[in-house]
This record gives C-alpha cells, structure tokens and sequence, in this order.
C-alpha cells in the first residue's frame, strides 16, 4: 500500500541542518512537516492530534527522544513514531526496546533510511 499523501510529520530534531534536510525531503514527499528543536518544545508548541508521524532523534538536549516517546505512551497521545541516531549502540537498544517495537533507525550521510521507515509508517497508517 503507497503511504497516505498530505500527512502531517512532526521531526523533533536539535541540529537545525539535519532538521532543515528532513523537513525539505519531507514536503518534497508531498507531506507537511513542523520541527521542535527539543523534546520539551514539541510538548509546549506541538498539537500532536495533527500528527501522523513523529520522527525523533535520540540525542537530543535535557528530555531524550526515548523519555520523549515514553511520556507520549503515558499520556496515550503517541502517534507512529521512529528514534534515529548517528550510532545505535546497546544503549539505544535497550531504551528503544521498552517503547512497544518503537523502530530505531541510524543516520547515514543521506537521509533515506528515514525516509524509507516513515513511508513505512505512512503506509501501514491507513
């Protein structure tokens, strides 16, 4: 099944030109796409019943992207959602695995690999 067109991806990203990348890549797909420069922005700023996807680094400044999903799991308010990092490590592991199968994907120099998991996401979605 092709994703769903005009979704809505949220990127919770700290590096503005990795943020800036995805976001481009992001509406070229054909979808919207807002960025959080932290965890802590996207819960002040972000109205996540607008969001079909949430990608989230696992590095990210004071609240981690795994403390960020485990919040948004609490509070039943978590849509599909990925954690992507420069390296995946038994650390990443470890926190990725007590987030429900949350998918954990490692950056490259490009940025397909991200956007493969979230035309995933999309497609399984509808």
């Amino acid at each position: 099944m092709p994703p769903k067109k005009n979704a809505y991806v949220f990127v919770v990203e700290d590096n503005p030109d990795v943020s800036d990348s995805l976001k481009a890549v992001i509406t070229a797909m054909g979808h919207q796409c807002a960025t959080f420069d932290a965890a802590e922005t996207l819960l002040e700023q972000g109205d996540l019943s607008q969001c079909d996807c949430l990608l989230v680094d696992f590095n990210l400044p004071g609240m981690t992207g795994t403390e960020l999903l485990a919040q948004l799991h609490r509070r039943e308010s978590c849509p599909r959602a990925a954690l992507y990092t420069g390296q995946i490590d038994s650390r990443v592991r470890e926190a990725a695995a007590k987030l429900d199968s949350t998918p954990v994907i490692e950056k490259g120099n490009d940025v397909s690999a991200i956007l493969t998991q979230l035309s995933n996401m999309l497609a399984e979605a509808d």
